[in-house]
């Protein structure tokens, strides 16, 4: 058996390369790139850009540098891309992008939507190949990708002699090089001339053969219902098992290869004429990492590696001290759904007599005895209705002297496409956060499914309706050690319906005390736009370390370990000085920090022989499975072969976490592990999570959080009370 990487080492050729360096200004860049950007490769390289050539003579004068490849990989991969990018054009082939260098192929037998909607379609879904560089183990390596991408090859005229309605829809204008660049959403229509408005709020005027529509998820869905009507549904299915399929190990290996072997097989030179080389993969199989299941600890201490199977036998960890047993919930649903809305909640509080996980539904599975329950109905699927039914139900509890322990509210997948102060969805979370009730949501089209089906989503949902109320399913099993360790997880969400001015990057940060997985979220779950994350940062860490210090009894000298994980391009300068400065409070303590960058975009995959023969997930690797690029970085597979559920699945990707050098707590192969753990924690599903509970946690509390900042009325200080402790997110 044997497992490889789709990173290919290069060849260093022991050849100097003569260079011209001068002081480094963005424009200067740009003007040297479109002058003689055909004959010359430019590099910035720190406050200087190097220019190379081909005939040893330069645009403009400067310092003369001698560059050793063999000390230099940083310019050496420079110039392999470089090198790479002039082939491809050569051949006329357009690859775009540098970072990465992107080549969507123009063949016919390339196009997934042939076999499906024809040639003459105006989308496609082409195959798309990435080629990067990166250093693995040392040595540098070419990285090839395969994926796919959907492309547009007719402009706006097309759509709208199709009877197309482009209003409200988002169009792009090509650029000399072919790139696309957005331009803004169609306001207005008149013959064959379209008014645009920009990010900026300014309305231009363009014709519509000049313009493509964005070749995004909507324009695309849309225009497959206007062409084919009811037959939409089952064709968007065959699309995404097309494409699933065509992401599959053997089918992502097999065109890795062919681009592989044709760079091996063809002369492509750097600058200078020198030869780009590079070798096969070489088999991995003994330098990669296997991780242990984490065991979860449940009631009176039993402990399972299987959280099903945990719960099932020992029940939720908090269940001799859950104190909202016999609870009060109250349902809001439309006045024409009830009956079958009632016969869903009965599911959820009873169980499905004949579900393999789930007979014994919210109240036996969790020993929460038995619900008093009370339905409220909307009259319409207003705004209005909703306010009413759900002001019936709180005034109803409030006169009776109590308060409801979960609202179950029933909404539609249509609200999905309402602005954020006309969605009942976001009303409804709104009034009974307001009043401390957690709220469930669920869709009216849930309730279609099969009982075998809704056995698996009511599992989940009553999952997160235990952890909303409060209750804690179950913790990780830890292994104790000699600091105290607090996981600090920071996610972000783009809030905004339209894009341009209004679009907001919300930064969420949640706290996690990571030897059990017990989470501190009271008071210290926050939302911010990005300007104000720092302080932000600095203000929940603070109040983090002051509960936690007199709830675990620091003692002075003790060692604090903080560890925090995120999903950015890099840690800048003002998150790491805002830690310090909170680090520099407490003096009395041994403290020392990671910061953990977590990546999903990398290109990189794991191909493992051992499942070569599965049925689903071939060449895919185990859950677990960890390869170590250096002594900062490694490969993280958190979804694993045996986690697919599908045989159309495609391939699982895995994440890479880099510590940050900065840090003074480096220990790879112990963060891994930890963050591995975390990934299985999640209180939304039962199935391992592609990212840790850290990350994904708080993507969901600056989600909500975002969207509930855009309601009249809103105040996060809701969060200050009982409800803030609890999973109020999932």
């Amino acid at each position: 058996m044997s497992i490889f990487l789709n990173a290919f080492p290069l060849k260093i050729p022991d050849v100097e390369l003569k260079a011209l360096q001068n002081p480094y200004e963005k424009e200067t860049l740009d003007t040297l790139r479109a002058q003689y950007g055909s004959t010359h490769s430019f590099r910035r390289q720190g406050d200087n850009i190097l220019i190379f050539s081909g005939d040893g003579t330069f645009p403009i004068s400067g310092t003369p540098q001698t560059i050793s490849f063999k000390d230099n990989f940083g310019i050496f991969c420079s110039l392999v891309k470089d090198g790479l990018t002039r082939h491809l054009s050569g051949l006329g082939r357009n690859p775009s992008g540098f970072t990465s260098i992107q080549l969507v192929s123009a063949k016919p037998e390339d196009n997934l939507l042939v076999p499906i909607l024809g040639d003459a379609y105006p989308f496609k879904v082409c195959a798309k190949y990435t080629i990067d560089t990166r250093t693995v183990q040392g040595h540098p390596c070419l990285v090839i990708d395969c994926t796919t991408r959907r492309v547009l090859k007719e402009n706006g005229l097309h759509f709208l002699s199709a009877g197309f309605d482009l209003m409200g829809r988002y169009v792009v204008t090509e650029q000399d090089d072919g790139y696309r660049k957005f331009l803004g959403s169609v306001s207005a229509c008149n013959d064959e001339t379209l008014n645009v408005t920009r990010p900026d709020g300014q309305i231009v005027q363009v014709d519509a053969k000049d313009v493509y529509l964005e070749a995004n998820r909507a324009n695309f869905d849309d225009y497959i219902l206007h062409t084919h009507g009811g037959k939409k549904d089952a064709i968007v299915e065959r699309i995404r098992q097309a494409v699933s399929t065509f992401n599959g190990g053997e089918n992502k290996k097999a065109r890795i290869d062919m681009l592989k072997n044709y760079i091996q097989s063809r002369t492509i030179a750097l600058i200078n004429g020198t030869r780009i080389e590079i070798e096969d993969s070489p088999d991995i199989q003994c330098e990669c990492g296997q991780m242990q299941k984490p065991v979860f600890v449940f009631n009176d201490n039993g402990e399972a590696d299987w959280a099903e199977k945990g719960l099932t036998k020992y029940g939720p960890y908090t269940k001799r001290t859950f104190d909202r047993n016999d609870p009060s919930i109250c349902v809001i649903c439309a006045q024409h759904d009830k009956g079958r809305v009632e016969q869903f909640v009965r599911k959820l509080l009873k169980g499905i007599s004949n579900s393999k996980y789930f007979s014994s539904g919210l109240e036996g599975k969790f020993a929460l005895g038995t619900s008093r329950v009370e339905v409220f109905t909307t009259t319409t699927d207003s705004l209005d209705a909703y306010k009413n039914a759900i002001e019936a139900a709180i005034r109803k509890k409030a006169d009776d002297g109590g308060c409801w322990d979960l609202a179950l509210v029933q909404v539609r997948q249509s609200f999905k496409k309402l602005k954020v102060t006309e969605n009942p969805y976001y009303l409804g979370k709104s009034l009974f956060f307001l009043h401390q009730v957690p709220v469930q949501d669920f869709t009216i089209e849930l309730l279609g499914q099969s009982d075998y089906s809704l056995g698996y989503s009511l599992n989940n949902m009553a999952l997160a309706c235990y952890a909303k109320m409060g209750g804690v399913p179950w913790l990780l099993k830890s292994s104790p050690t000699l600091s105290h360790e607090l996981v600090i997880g920071i996610g972000s969400a783009n809030i905004g319906q339209e894009r341009g001015a209004d679009n907001q990057r919300i930064m969420g940060i949640t706290t996690v005390f990571s030897g059990d997985g017990s989470y501190i979220v009271s008071n210290t779950s926050k939302a911010v736009v990005l300007e104000a994350y720092c302080e932000a940062l600095t203000s929940v860490l603070g109040e983090t370390i002051q509960k936690i210090q007199k709830r675990m009894n620091w003692q002075k000298g003790d060692t604090i370990r903080l560890i925090f994980h995120a999903q950015v391009k890099k840690f800048n300068k003002e998150e790491i000085a805002a830690v310090r400065a909170v680090i520099d409070k407490y003096r009395e303590y041994q403290i020392e920090y990671a910061f953990l960058k977590i990546s999903e975009d990398h290109g990189l995959h794991m191909f493992d022989s051992a499942t070569a023969g599965a049925q689903k997930g071939k060449l895919a690797p185990q859950r677990g499975k960890t390869f170590k690029f250096s002594k900062h970085e490694m490969l993280v597979y958190l979804i694993g072969q045996r986690e697919l559920r599908n045989d159309t699945d495609g391939h699982p990707r895995g994440l890479i976490l880099d510590v940050h050098k900065d840090s003074t707590f480096k220990d790879i192969k112990y963060l891994s592990a930890q963050l591995h753990n975390f990934a299985s924690h999640s209180w939304r599903s039962y199935f391992p999570n592609p990212l840790p509970v850290t990350i994904s946690y708080s993507d969901l509390i600056a989600r909500n959080l975002g969207w509930l900042n855009q309601l009249p009325g809103w105040n996060d200080s809701v969060m200050i009370g009982k409800i803030g402790q609890s999973q109020w997110f999932l």
